[in-house]
């Protein structure tokens, strides 16, 4: 059974302002409002700090952010990378994240496109700097905990 979205057109709307050609920073973020469905719950334009505070201690949430302004190693060119993010809260049960595992790949296709997949364990370190670190192709961990 496919995960399900029930606000797909509040998404999309979401979505089509975060991916604007003028964006370089926001985030969407969808949240479980039953066994298979999740729901967009919040969207802004500011970073990683932001979508921290929505992150919920005894849920599994799924968020993309936009980072803007990112120097390239070597050159005078910025860039913006788009990260997928799946938080689990602390308080999630090994039996929960097993029940939601599954939907991964379905919530990865309706938040996409992305450049790089982060998965967060520990809000204290979900900044910025970590997100750009782990997002790196070239990281190694694309954990954050």
């Amino acid at each position: 059974m496919p995960l399900k979205l029930d606000n797909e057109s509040e998404l999309r709307e979401a979505q089509a302002a975060l991916f604007n050609v003028n964006s370089t920073a926001g985030w969407v973020l969808i949240n479980y409002v039953g066994p298979n469905t999740v729901h967009f719950a919040a969207g802004g334009e500011g970073g990683p700090d932001d979508v921290a505070q929505q992150f919920e201690d005894d849920q599994i949430q799924y968020a993309l952010i936009r980072i803007g302004g990112i120097q390239e190693k070597g050159t005078l060119k910025t860039t913006v990378r788009d990260i997928f993010i799946t938080w689990i809260g602390p308080n999630v049960g090994i039996v929960e994240k097993g029940k939601k595992t599954p939907f991964l790949g379905d919530a990865q296709q309706y938040l996409q496109p992305y450049h790089a997949d982060v998965t967060v364990l520990n809000k204290k370190n979900f900044d910025q700097d970590h997100l750009l670190d782990r997002s790196h192709p070239l990281s190694g961990s694309h954990v954050i905990d």
